[in-house]
């Protein structure tokens, strides 16, 4: 069963309040041109005496370029924002691990400490679990592949855990710590279609003196695994570190940190290969981040705020 947590940012990650205006186009992004540039928002679930789903505008895609939804800190611009994209009544599609996952209708909207909200009713038949997040988009084309999202094999768990164990070791972790990892999250996916599944997992380490080493990491599949049509692993199957994000740190005095945890896929740019949707926890905050694979490697294209109180 995939795990998730409710997420939150440190100032030491502040790229999420401070790399935002400006993006280079990603050339195949030009294609999706439209008089109502594509909005890709995170929809998750809110718990509560009324449980809610709550939609937070990530990107849009405009001319073949990624841009903030609003400027930072201006709620005269959120407003207008949610006049467009937020109005009571408003339908979007929702994606889950690529593929087509139900509809959402836009039930109003509120201001945040520094962001703007969305609240929506979903239909999409238990395809999203209710722990877990998914994507909304306004786009009629993205995401209309199957779902290839799923809980990752018992092979494929211990094989992760081989890889992760070995990039603590790598990191200088002390070998006593190493019986405290912990699982924040692992999904198996097929992140550009080949029928191979990778492996998207957070871990995390804290110590009784609030010493942290937190890992996110992108696990692709070598060995057997490669070729097979069912695409799960058997017994001896490895994976190699496809992206490796790691911190160490020690929590501050009010305890947020810092770890950076999946949210979903979506193949935005029309390549074959999804890109990795992220939260960074943060001081009172989160924050979202976009992972593009290219030339063989996971760079990180965008990153927004999520709100900062």
């Amino acid at each position: 069963m995939e795990q998730n947590r409710t997420m939150k940012l440190l100032p030491r990650v502040s790229l999420i309040t401070c790399l935002l205006l400006s993006f280079a186009p990603l050339s195949s992004f030009a294609q999706q041109t439209r008089q109502t540039p594509t909005l890709i928002a995170v929809i998750n679930r809110v718990a509560g005496d009324e449980p809610q789903n709550n939609l937070d505008a990530v990107v849009l895609i405009e001319n073949g370029k990624l841009k903030q939804p609003y400027p930072e800190y201006n709620e005269a611009a959120q407003k207008k924002f949610a006049a467009t994209y937020f109005t009571p009544g408003t339908k979007y599609r929702l994606t889950f691990g690529g593929g087509e996952a139900g509809r959402a209708t836009i039930t109003g909207s509120s201001v945040g400490c520094n962001n703007i909200h969305a609240t929506a009713t979903v239909a999409e038949n238990g395809k999203i679990p209710g722990h877990l997040s998914g994507l909304a988009t306004n786009s009629a084309s993205l995401g209309k592949k199957t779902s290839s999202r799923r809980a990752p094999t018992d092979a494929e768990r211990a094989a992760v855990m081989k890889l992760v164990t070995e990039i603590y070791r790598a990191q200088q972790t002390p070998a006593s710590w190493l019986s405290l990892i912990k699982t924040t999250n692992l999904t198996a996916t097929d992140l550009n279609g080949d029928g191979n599944y990778e492996m998207i997992g957070s871990f995390v380490i804290q110590t009784k003196t609030k010493a942290r080493r937190d890992l996110l990491l992108i696990a692709e599949p070598q060995g057997s695994q490669r070729g097979s049509s069912a695409g799960v692993a058997a017994q001896g199957d490895s994976f190699k570190a496809g992206l490796a994000k790691f911190q160490s740190y020690k929590l501050p005095p009010e305890e947020f940190d810092s770890a950076i945890d999946f949210v979903d896929q979506l193949d935005i740019d029309g390549d074959g290969t999804a890109e990795v949707f992220v939260t960074q926890h943060g001081f009172d905050a989160y924050g979202y981040a976009i992972y593009k694979k290219r030339n063989g490697r996971w760079l990180e294209i965008y990153t927004t705020q999520g709100d900062a109180c």
